[in-house]
């Protein structure tokens, strides 16, 4: 009976039909045994994952440990964006940067969103300064985010860049928990 079906296929579709039909064959047969080999490794890397976070995870009768419950809040207040500012251009300035125009506004705590400070500046220095200097700011003002960043370079001949950075600084202005706990 296979003997007939395959010389009706040969009759129909030819040598070229013939090898064409018996490497979809292959290729279905390959891609399946594939698939049970990833679904394997798959479960495999699941159950590793699982096994260490379940081994790193502490377990739920354990209390916090006391640093992390009295731990305040680090949102500095409104009063103190000028000196913040003043530490974000000093910071600017000593990473070897330009600071050529700096627009800023306060916006109070509404039932949408925490009460911040946008900081909108353009930086002019080479690049590898450029990101040190955010990942300087990043790590030494915790409340402050890099909400946008825009580079532009003049041509391809020099390493200096224009950089439009929006800055936001989250404040404690109007947070009661932030307010009682303190801030830095």
């Amino acid at each position: 009976m296979a003997h007939i079906a395959v010389a009706r296929l040969y009759a129909r579709v030819g040598w070229p039909g013939c090898i064409g039909c018996l490497m979809l064959l292959v290729s279905a047969f390959a891609l399946i045994w594939l698939r049970q080999e990833g679904l394997h490794v798959l479960k495999q890397h699941r159950q590793a994952m699982q096994s260490a976070t379940v081994a790193s995870s502490p377990s739920v009768s354990e209390p916090a440990p006391a640093s992390l419950r009295t731990l305040p809040p680090t949102l500095p207040r409104g009063i103190d964006s000028v000196a913040l500012l003043k530490r974000i251009k000093s910071t600017v300035q000593a990473g070897g940067l330009t600071w050529p125009q700096a627009d800023y506004r306060l916006t109070p705590l509404s039932d949408e969103r925490l009460a911040t400070l946008e900081i909108r500046t353009t930086l002019k220095g080479p690049y590898p300064k450029l990101r040190q200097l955010i990942s300087t700011l990043l790590d030494k003002e915790p409340a402050l985010a890099l909400q946008e960043l825009s580079l532009t370079r003049p041509n391809g001949d020099t390493l200096d860049v224009e950089a439009k950075v929006r800055w936001v600084v989250f404040l404690a202005d109007g947070w009661a928990q932030a307010e009682a706990g303190g801030s830095r």
